[in-house]
């Protein structure tokens, strides 16, 4: 081959001066593999663009494995607004480093896109970018490198949470696959009625695409994809994804090579056999040949008319090419590589095998027609440019050390080049020709020309090219007085010596007429050694010099077989063997070494180890029973090893190491075993201090708070409170010492004190706690080591610790024959808050009475101190619950409701009265006026209003004035553990420290990984500050059926339609009762009263022309109830109004909550199957049913929680809908309420049923005998 830039004048240097100082440059100048991978495979056209891109900035980062190492860049395009993701694996390693871009515009080996990303990863490695990236994850695409369904991998990629998480999931239900089909699977989960879709698909590195819309941003897998990597993995296997593949494009172009498709009829003519799980086509019929122009067959369209034109002329012409393409080799040629690679045309005979009469050379340095050519021989037009001389020396233009130098220099065909330039054409040259040899072993018209011949085509020889590349094979023999390593081939299974290549270039083996190349690029090497110098010859004098220098080097990469009589063999000896320990980001490798006869080998190394012993060989046949054997006790010491292969080393992400002390096991484990551990000084982030937490805490009691005193030292390295809480903070169970190494906190260290040292503040060597942290001290009191722990505590600690054993004090004489036992339980509770000046939660089970708790505490407070000024702050809806409740259990106490828009602004108006109770809006309006007003008491009734802590109602309630604070609420947590935070901060602030911490210590841990020490921690801080009792849990003390009206006040909308109404039949009635009587007025007043009974439950609902909107207290109200309040109950809803039923059941639906329904028009099967469901699903919690279709023959046990929305005059009816729920078999409490819309016809009715009270239990039945029953000042009174 000619290298055309050698040919220039030479100028200033000589070619032997110039060889000395190329070896002096040849490191500094030489590219990195990442450049040079560039430079070698693009077009400068490529090349250019890829530059392009880079130094615009269109290269991002987004995914880096540090353990793989692999990287994922996204790439802007240069010229459209167009984004590809760029895929480079293994790139420390130039031999097997692989790309892949997204993108359609490979214009050739690589594209513009990867040339961008390969300049933006040198650039990164240059400046140490990629030592310690953080990669926050996309769950909408990661990538689970595996090759199948591998357990330890989906744990390497995710974590001990989410992994328990998934098998949580997996146990309560299974994902609903979709689709499966071509390697993807598709699939929906629900958790938690939320739907999850998710997506697992094979990609083109085999490894796994995955995809779901949930936020998990710190691991590659999400609690979703584990959950369906196990589900796949316990229903079909590891290997599920192979049998999902569809092969029926790869076989598709097989077959179009012979004209056929999958479509046709293939019995008899084909047969398809499989190669490591490959389709390869076999032909059956030999008379069936290769067509020129490939296509896929499709079925001819029916014709409409027919022609009468002959068979043969109907038949469809197949287009065949003019001309055939040839590759000839030319080793006519005698510098190096001594061979050049040409291109003949010529026109083949009519099987296409051979070509007819001569044959034309053609110049690939000018423009070629192709025309004439098929695809497959333009596509190896395109191969063969790459091979021709004006490529190579880009090549070397680019790669070359001597770049700059050399265009000065002359050489002619005689001149030996230097190793270095060599090595870069082989370097070049070597995987296109195995590229080409693969794709070329069937092509019939592939030539040789030999050496010193004339390129004619008679001198031009048939040979084949072998996909079957080959290997160097080395002999040592021994001769009279000296040694000779001679080289050999073993081609088939035939070894031929290398001498026997019949043409003169190391990078090719010509024999048979079978061309073969090497199997790598270092075998060049070695065959150019023997190609110059024939068999190597070694005199016995130096043979233990030159077994150490030629021999072992060869030995330690190729198959070497030594003459009998100079081998020495050792078998079953064991060997020693050891630990090395390496970093690898994050991650820690546990390598073990091997030695046998004090030579080191790892687990992937050769099977045989060779040794020079005197003037023999030694070769030693490693024990691999032994070295599995250890490797599986290694393995055993933790279940997240996973092994890696190309390493032969076990892997351990670097939180596992750390977690449950466990490096100390390890390293007493490998001291039981004798096995040394070494790399401990290598290590920057595993550097461990060998020393066991010394620990001395003293405790001590302040004013309002606790100090505690800390003294931590591993060994001499004393440890800061700073320290300890950075760790604690990071999730980390070690330290930071001051010598560089590592301090590891025990387990048992970290569940004793890390609540300590989480929740105080620290300041120097000193923690101080607040008082509301008392359950904090109380639990190190009680389970105190007193080698470590010391208390100094005054007569207040053991006051505080009464709220274990809280004394009991007897209620005001006026509530005692009024309370429950459990009811005077929590006034007593209550009663020690108070003393203790801690803010509490009473979160008992709604309907068990917390109001008359709380006012049992607010009498208490008013009798022993003389005075009373409390709030309290509720929804609209219980206002006049509140004022009620007030009026009815503690009437020394005065009240006033603040609310409306006629409501007074002036603080000594407010404060006339012992109780002020106001909303959570008028609450957050008034602020500025009511924090002139300092109250002993605040009461926030149905406290989840607050749980937002930056909502602007909660922080007004942060800025009220009170001595005592409480928090009232059936659901303190509704739907995670966030929920709790604003309210105990209002209650006692600091106890749960900032919002950030919270989040970061108890709601995430809590709510996204089920974190059981974390919700111990948080059970302990709030076990003082919250009163709860269940239904259940107090049954004893409650009468079986429980009647209570829920009174609701309207909204200006829904008053205002009210109003209008009411007042317009008002003076109707009165009107036609003044003209014709009362009694033949009752249909008039009948229709009066329904509607402002529909207006009640929503104007909605009022069938009239004009239609007016949804404003409804009692539908917000039944909500609120059902969402908030109820829990996990059962609850019935009974409505005389069909319309109102429609309108709670939208709502229901918007809320997803699962409900029943029927009315009069539902068949008996349905109503059947309603019931059944609702008494058996736990899921379903609501049943709404028509009064009328519901008032008898119905069992609805299930339910302990009944509404009337709309009740009427006759509690008869309403009693049987009770009733429903209050029967045989029943084994729960039953609670009732009736909504009454405050100041409406409904509370009028109330009214007029006490004055009535005879009248109504005896006489009234229906709506006409109630309206018969009234009196014309009943009428005025009820429309007023």
């Amino acid at each position: 081959m000619q290298i055309a830039f050698f040919r220039t004048a030479i100028r200033t240097f000589k070619q032997n001066n110039l060889k000395n100082h190329t070896s002096k440059i040849a490191d500094t100048l030489a590219l990195s593999h990442l450049i040079k991978y560039v430079y070698n495979n693009g077009s400068d056209e490529v090349i250019r663009r890829g530059k392009k891109i880079h130094s615009s900035g269109f290269v991002e980062l987004v995914e880096h494995d540090q353990l793989m190492n692999s990287v994922v860049f996204r790439v802007k395009d240069d010229s459209y607004a167009t984004f590809y993701k760029v895929y480079i694996q293994k790139y420390t390693d130039p031999k097997i480093m692989t790309l892949r871009c997204a993108c359609p515009y490979n214009l050739s080996d690589i594209c513009r896109h990867e040339a961008g990303a390969l300049l933006r990863l040198q650039e990164m490695v240059d400046k140490n970018m990629l030592a310690n990236t953080n990669i926050q994850y996309n769950q909408r695409h990661t990538v689970a490198k595996m090759k199948m369904i591998e357990l330890k991998m989906i744990k390497l990629f995710s974590s001990p949470g989410i992994y328990t998480e998934a098998e949580n999931i997996l146990r309560q239900s299974k994902a609903t696959i979709l689709k499966a089909k071509d390697e993807r699977v598709e699939a929906e989960l629900e958790v938690n009625g939320e739907t999850f879709p998710l997506v697992i698909q094979k990609n083109d590195e085999r490894n796994f695409d995955t995809s779901c819309k949930c936020h998990e941003a710190e691991h590659p897998l999400c609690e979703h994809k584990v959950m369906l990597f196990l589900q796949l993995l316990n229903a079909y296997g590891p290997t599920y994804f192979d049998s999902i593949r569809n092969w029926d494009k790869e076989k598709n172009k097989l077959l179009q090579i012979y004209g056929y498709s999958l479509t046709d009829d293939l019995k008899g003519k084909f047969e398809f056999i499989y190669k490591e799980g490959k389709p390869f086509l076999k032909v059956l019929d030999t008379s069936i040949k290769r067509v020129v122009t490939t296509f896929i067959a499709r079925p001819e369209p029916e014709l409409i008319f027919k022609t009468n034109l002959p068979e043969q002329e109907q038949q469809e012409e197949v287009a065949v090419a003019e001309k055939k393409l040839g590759i000839v080799f030319n080793f006519s040629t005698a510098q190096f590589p001594n061979f050049s690679v040409d291109i003949v045309a010529g026109e083949p005979n009519d099987s296409r095998e051979k070509f007819i009469g001569k044959v034309e050379k053609l110049d690939l340095t000018k423009f070629v027609s192709t025309d004439v050519f098929d695809e497959d021989d333009k596509q190896l037009l395109q191969q063969v440019r790459k091979l021709q001389t004006a490529d190579v020396n880009k090549y070397l233009d680019r790669n070359s050390p001597f770049s700059g130098i050399w265009e000065n220099i002359i050489t002619t065909d005689t001149d030996e080049l230097p190793e270095e330039t060599k090595f870069l054409i082989a370097e070049y040259l070597h995987p296109k020709l195995k590229k080409t040899f693969e794709e070329q072993a069937s092509n019939h018209f592939i030539f040789y020309l030999p050496q010193k011949k004339v390129f004619k085509t008679e001198h031009l020889k048939e040979i084949e090219v072998s996909d079957k590349h080959i290997s160097p094979i080395f002999k040592v023999e021994a001769k009279n007085n000296h040694f000779e390593i001679v080289c050999m081939v073993k081609v088939g299974n035939t070894t031929i010596p290398f001498s026997d290549n019949e043409c003169e270039s190391s990078l090719l083996f010509l024999y048979d007429k079978i061309l073969y190349t090497w199997q790598k690029l270092e075998d060049i090497q070695q065959a150019e050694k023997f190609l110059k110098e024939g068999n190597i010859k070694l005199s016995k004098a130096n043979w233990a010099e030159k077994m150490q220098k030629i021999i072992l080097p060869l030995v330690k990469d190729y198959q070497v077989e030594f003459d009998k009589s100079l081998v020495k063999e050792i078998k079953d000896t064991e060997p020693e063997i050891k630990v090395l320990l390496q970093e690898k980001g994050d991650y820690l490798l546990f390598q073990p070494i091997y030695s046998y006869k004090g030579f080191e080998t790892k687990a992937n190394d050769k099977n045989t180890i060779t040794l020079p012993d005197g003037d023999k060989i030694l070769i030693i046949h490693r024990n691999k029973e032994v070295e599995k054997f250890f490797i599986k006790k290694l393995e055993a010491l933790h279940s997240s090893f996973v092994y890696d292969d190309d390493k032969a080393s076990l892997i351990l992400k670097g939180a596992d190491v750390l977690k449950n002390n466990w490096f100390f096991l390890f390293v007493d484990a490998m001291k039981d075993m004798k096995t040394p551990v070494y790399g401990f000084e290598a290590l920057k982030n595993f550097k461990f201090n060998m020393a066991k937490p010394s620990t001395h805490i003293h405790v001590s009691s302040g004013l309002d708070w606790f100090d505690a005193k800390v003294e931590i030292e591993f060994g001499e390295q004393r440890v800061g409170i700073d320290d300890i809480k950075k760790a604690l903070l990071n999730k980390q169970s070690f330290v930071q010492l001051g010598d560089g190494t590592l301090g590891i906190l025990p387990d048992e260290w970290l569940k004793r004190y890390s609540l300590l040292f989480k929740v105080g503040d620290g300041r120097s060597n000193q923690l101080r706690l607040s008082k509301y942290h008392m359950s904090v001290i109380d639990d190190l009191y009680e389970n105190r080591d007193e080698t470590e722990l010391s208390f100094e505590l005054d007569e207040k600690f053991e006051r505080l610790r009464e709220f274990k054993n809280i004394p009991e004090i007897a209620a005001p004489e006026t509530l005692q024959p009024i309370l429950r036992p459990y009811q005077t339980s929590g006034y007593q509770w209550l009663s020690y808050l108070n003393d203790v000046g801690w803010g509490g939660i009473l979160a008992d089970d709604m309907g068990l009475g917390k109001t008359i708790q709380a006012l049992t505490m607010l009498h208490y407070y008013k009798s022993s101190t003389g005075g009373l000024k409390a709030i309290v702050v509720c929804p609209t809806t219980l206002i006049y619950n509140w004022k009620n409740e007030v009026e009815k259990f503690t009437p020394s106490l005065t009240w006033h409701i603040h609310h409306g828009s006629l409501r007074s602004r002036n603080p000594e108006d407010l404060q006339k009265n012992n109780i002020i109770i106001t909303t959570y809006g008028t609450l957050r309006s008034d602020i500025q006026v009511l924090l002139k007003i300092n109250f002993d008491y605040i009461i926030l009734d149905e406290s989840q209003a607050i749980k937002n802590p930056s909502s602007k109602v909660t922080k007004a309630a942060c800025l009220m004035n009170a001595k005592n604070r409480l928090c009232m609420s059936g659901t303190p947590l509704q739907n995670n553990t966030f929920d709790i935070f604003a309210q105990m901060n209002f209650l006692n602030p600091g106890l749960l420290g900032n919002m950030e911490f919270f989040r970061n210590e108890f709601a995430t841990p809590i709510d996204k990984f089920g974190e059981q020490d974390q919700k111990e921690h948080l059970r302990k801080l709030l076990y003082p500050f919250i009163l709860r009792r269940t239904k259940e849990q107090v049954a004893k003390d409650l009468p079986e059926k429980t009647e209570t009206i829920l009174f609701c006040e309207m909204e200006k909308e829904q008053r205002k339609i009210y109003d209008a109404y009411r007042n317009s039949y008002r003076d109707k009635i009165l009107g036609v009762i003044d003209e014709q009587g009362i009694q033949k007025s009752q249909l008039t007043i009948l229709q009066g009263l329904m509607k402002l009974r529909q207006i009640c439950d929503s104007p909605a609902i009022l069938n009239e022309e004009e239609k007016y909107p949804n404003e409804s207290i009692k539908l917000d109200e039944l909500t609120r109830e059902i969402t908030e309040n109820i829990g996990d109950h059962k609850a019935l809803i009974f409505s005389q109004f069909l319309g109102m039923l429609a309108l709670i059941k939208q709502k229901l639906i918007e809320h997803s909550i699962p409900f029943e329904y029927f009315d009069g028009s539902t068949s008996a099967p349905d109503r059947e199957k309603a019931i059944q469901n609702f008494q058996n699903n736990d899921e379903c919690r609501v049943f709404l049913i028509s009064l009328k279709a519901g008032g008898v023959g119905l069992n609805l046990t299930a339910a302990d929680y009944v509404y009337i929305v709309d009740p009427w005059w006759n509690p008869a009816v309403e009693q049987q809908a009770i009733d429903r729920t209050h029967r045989i078999g029943q084994t729960k409490n039953i609670f009732a309420y009736r909504m009454i819309c405050i100041d409406t016809i409904e509370d009028k009715i109330l009214q007029l049923q006490e004055r009535k009270k005879t009248l109504a239990k005896e006489l009234i039945a229906d709506d006409s005998s109630f309206v018969k029953a009234l009196s014309k000042a009943d009428v005025e009174y009820l429309f007023s």
